[in-house]
This record gives structure tokens, C-alpha cells and sequence, in this order.
């Protein structure tokens, strides 16, 4: 018999709440870029949003929800190998 690994959130209300709010939110995206992902992780976005089965809310979106997110966490350390990479060029 396999044993199932899985892992509750600890706090699970709350957890599961700010997860929803901060990726699983429909967004407009006015001008669409194509982006390459592994199929698996492809059939894993698309199970998750079509189980929650909420208007507009697209594996798009929820990629670009992700994003958005890491970006501004990761605001300073991005900003910096930015600016020393295009200073040292050459």
C-alpha cells in the first residue's frame, strides 16, 4: 500500500485563503507573450485551475500571478545582478 506524502498547510484556513488571494485570482492580460513551461508542469496548473473552476482564471494568469509575486520579493537581488551584469559588459 502507498503512503500518501501529502502536506496540510498548518495554519490551513489561513494558508489556503492568502494562497487563493495572491495566485488563484483572475487577471487581464491585455497583450499575451508565449512562454515555454514542461508539459509537466502544465498538466499540474491545468488540474488545479479547472478544479477550481473559476471564471477567468487561466494557467496564464496563474503563471503570471506567480511571477509578479517573485519578482517583487526578489526586488533587490534582481535589481542588483542586473545592474552589475550590465556594468560589467565589458
Amino acid at each position: 500500500m502507498k503512503k500518501n506524502n501529502r502536506r496540510e498547510p498548518e495554519d490551513s484556513i489561513c494558508e489556503m485563503a492568502s494562497y487563493q488571494q495572491q495566485y488563484l485570482k483572475p487577471i487581464e492580460i491585455d497583450r499575451r507573450q508565449c512562454v515555454y513551461i514542461s508539459k509537466r508542469n502544465h498538466g499540474i496548473l491545468t488540474s488545479l485551475i479547472h478544479s477550481i473552476n473559476q471564471k477567468g482564471l487561466t494557467v496564464g494568469g496563474y503563471i503570471d500571478n506567480v511571477i509578479t509575486e517573485h519578482l517583487e520579493k526578489h526586488k533587490a537581488e534582481i535589481n542588483h545582478i542586473y545592474r552589475r551584469e550590465r556594468n560589467d559588459l565589458i
